[in-house]
């Protein structure tokens, strides 16, 4: 699951603070036509129908997966040669909207080619779309990191030939190094932007100036004044770092996994007894430090923007020196699409320099590119030393021991460990 998806089960902006507004400009006309003359995605064999209100849409295809143009012609493209149409299946709300406004719209004008676009809610169920789709059905999908690791394990995307994304070398070295699963000899996705689960602090009661240790969590001065986010893999994750552990083997000096876990969850246990309230969505967390209930923790960025833009300034946000945990949500290539080379296209005009100055503030997130100005410096999520204190969680070994993760942090929630 994506921090997303296990928080809101929602569009991508539970982050952001924003779900669909109109806050960063309208999709053209074309995009709205498209959007709305989509089918529903057949999706009830696999997710039981569609009462739960998803955004889901099954793009401009026939029944045999191909895209089909204006007048019901089909449009394909084989080898170096643009495609007239490319699909688009990404996160809606205000993301879908800044993507259109300062990256869809642009390359449609230069390049010739309409995007047409579909939406999704959640990983889970975007990847469940995919799936039950014919091949070829969509051109460019938008997973996150942990979306991107199921779909590659499912064999749902195509390898990036990095040959035709000249732009690839703008993408930041903690990225270009980054593979989401382990074993694979080849990349399939590009990060976009990345966000953190960084720490959270009420300056007025929380001295000092950033960048602080997560140590100041574990504080007995701010007992009962404490709120962290309440799922287990963030809550192992951070400790390790704290503790100085890489959180991807969590051995650290104690010689093997199992001595490094136990560590990790003395300190959680520790930890706890500090702790107000875990949270579990965007809503409570922006709760519980608006009404003063905590002045320290961790959060997501995009709510504490959105807390300060509404008057909070004495809410801050940062990244802690020992890192934070890192997400990204990525562009992929769907397997099978007949248009790939437009969509590598597509790939590398996002990575132009002069769309991620423009699209970056829009989405509220940092770029996975070197690309910067003012506006992106000015984001909460913006790691000043190009994303060495951004640390992704290798969802293999996530996969490995969550179980164990989750009974034993409900065990320390419950004063049972």
């Amino acid at each position: 699951m994506d921090i997303r998806d296990v928080a809101s089960g929602n569009s991508d902006a539970d982050q952001n603070g924003a779900t669909g507004g109109n806050q960063w400009g309208r999709p053209s006309r074309r995009t709205v036509l498209a959007a709305s003359g989509a089918a529903i995605a057949g999706l009830a064999g696999c997710l039981g129908g569609s009462s739960e209100g998803s955004t889901e849409t099954s793009g401009g295809e026939d029944s045999s997966g191909d895209s089909t143009d204006a007048s019901g012609g089909t449009t394909t493209s084989s080898g170096d040669e643009l495609a007239d149409t490319l699909s688009f299946y990404s996160w809606g709300g205000s993301t879908q909207e800044a993507l259109t406004e300062h990256l869809i719209e642009p390359f449609e004008e230069e390049y010739g080619v309409t995007v047409e676009q579909s939406s999704f809610s959640s990983q889970d169920k975007m990847l469940a779309n995919v799936r039950s789709s014919p091949e070829g059905s969509y051109d460019v999908i938008m997973p996150s990191l942990s979306g991107s690791y199921n779909a590659v394990k499912q064999d749902l995307v195509e390898p990036l030939r990095l040959d035709n994304i000249e732009t690839w070398s703008n993408v930041l070295p903690s990225f270009q190094d980054f593979n989401v699963v382990a074993s694979a000899d080849e990349r399939y996705v590009a990060p976009l932007y990345y966000g953190t689960v960084g720490m959270v602090y009420n300056a007025d009661e929380v001295s000092g100036s950033p960048p602080f240790s997560w140590d100041l969590t574990w504080d007995d001065q701010y007992a009962g004044a404490l709120t962290l986010e309440g799922f287990a893999f963030v809550r192992v994750f951070t400790t390790a770092l704290r503790l100085g552990m890489d959180p991807n083997v969590m051995e650290g000096d104690a010689g093997s996994y199992e001595e490094g876990i136990k560590q990790v969850y003395d300190a959680m246990a520790e930890q706890h007894e500090y702790v107000t309230k875990y949270w579990t969505s965007g809503q409570e967390q922006t709760t519980l430090y608006s009404n003063g209930t905590a002045a320290l923790g961790d959060g997501w960025s995009g709510r504490i923007l959105s807390l300060q833009e509404d008057g909070y300034d004495n809410l801050n946000y940062t990244i802690p020196e020992e890192g934070a945990y890192g997400w990204s949500d990525t562009f992929a290539i769907a397997k099978g699409s007949e248009r790939r080379y437009t969509a590598e296209k597509f790939l590398e005009f996002a990575y132009r320099p002069e769309v991620q100055e423009a699209l970056s503030p829009a989405l509220g997130y940092p770029p996975a590119t070197d690309a910067t100005s003012s506006d992106i410096e000015a984001l909460p999520d913006f790691d000043p030393t190009g994303g060495d204190r951004l640390v992704f969680q290798d969802q293999q070994f996530k996969e490995t021991h969550q179980e164990d993760w989750n009974s034993t942090f409900e065990q320390i929630k419950l004063g049972q460990y």
